[in-house]
């Protein structure tokens, strides 16, 4: 008996369809219509009648829709369900309680909550660096957690993508290849950036701290190929531990950071030690006025671009890696005071 009562609820529950009809209604002065903008997929103007709006879209879970009454916007997700919106109270609701557009409604609501707490407990703190920066690792731990569970539950729709975006700890690759590998081939096909997360993570997994150095080649003058090509191996893996300073003449917190590499070269270069500045998604003429102007006396590969951070998976400068004698890679993403730190302890001293 309640089997047959459980069956008879499950075959009575709504199921998505190919089209997702929104409906709604002004309670106050309402406009003449309101526009619906679907990616490049749709583009819609929704005329209102008595206050009263309604639309056919086609089901689509690997682009947000927009609902734009004026200048306000509301996102939802045509999931194949009746999507009722009020536009006077900002609300969103599918007929489908478990679908994908109830699950991004489920998001935004936590993801508001967290914000509010998270605000206002670090503003306890006042002064209290020491206790705000434990607070905040402590309950990243969760808000990666929840991110985690959000990116596996919502692995149909572009939800899924956006919760592994909001990853703060992203240092496990495999565990963000394993979340982006997870996420349907329908959102794998549709949203290129899936494709580009992976192979960033790929790349920066292949070339984590104890793995051995990549080697690249870079014309730093097109106009000279045969006098301006450089390899990377030129300089690691030469029997020297080696710093390498990933930066941009543009980059105010590689200029920031030159004073303190300059105070490391100058201490530890020698026998054992090297420095190597290296210009990525710069302009070559920047590049070399800057390195005048900062001080730049150590090695250097000019006109880079994107080649070796493709390859090693760096999304954002300075980045600094030493390498050891033998090319190993040794520590990644040092910055301040941790880049002498450890300088000084693979010299031994």
């Amino acid at each position: 008996m309640y089997l047959a009562a459980a069956l008879l609820l499950a075959a009575c529950a709504p199921k998505p369809g190919n089209t997702t009809k929104v409906v709604g209604q002004f309670s106050g002065d309402a406009p003449e219509v309101v526009e619906i903008v679907m990616g490049d997929i749709l583009d819609t103007t929704v005329i209102v009648k008595n206050g009263r709006f309604e639309a056919k879209l086609p089901k689509n879970l690997t682009t947000f829709a927009v609902f734009q009454p004026g200048e306000s916007q509301l996102q939802f997700i045509s999931d194949g369900s009746t999507i009722t919106i009020n536009p006077d109270e900002g609300t969103i609701e599918s007929s489908l309680k478990k679908g994908p557009q109830s699950r991004w409604a489920d998001y935004n609501d936590w993801m508001a909550d967290f914000t509010s707490e998270y605000r206002t407990k670090i503003a306890e703190f006042g002064e209290d660096e020491e206790g705000a920066e434990a607070y905040y690792e402590k309950v990243m731990v969760d808000f990666d957690k929840y991110q985690r569970e959000a990116a596996k539950l919502n692995s149909d729709n572009i939800v899924g993508l956006l919760a592994i975006m909001q990853l703060q700890s992203m240092d496990d690759t495999e565990d963000v290849i394993a979340l982006l590998d997870g996420l349907s081939d329908e959102v794998k096909d549709a949203i290129p950036e899936v494709a580009q997360m992976r192979a960033f993570f790929e790349s920066k997994g292949q070339t984590a701290e104890g793995t051995s150095f990549v080697d690249f080649t870079v014309v730093q003058d097109p106009e000279n190929p045969e006098t301006s090509t450089v390899k990377f191996s030129d300089y690691i893996g030469k029997g020297k531990y080696v710093l390498v300073d990933f930066w941009a003449s543009w980059c105010g917190p590689c200029a920031a950071e030159m004073p303190n590499l300059a105070n490391v070269y100058n201490t530890y270069h020698g026998d054992n030690f090297d420095m190597l500045s290296i210009a990525v998604w710069d302009e070559v003429e920047d590049t070399k006025e800057a390195a005048k102007e900062l001080g730049i006396v150590w090695n250097q590969i000019v006109n880079a671009q994107q080649i070796p951070t493709d390859l090693y998976g760096i999304d954002a400068i300075p980045h600094v890696i030493l390498f050891g004698p033998d090319g190993t890679i040794l520590k990644r993403d040092l910055r301040g005071e941790k880049i002498g730190d450890a300088v000084k302890e693979a010299l031994g001293i």
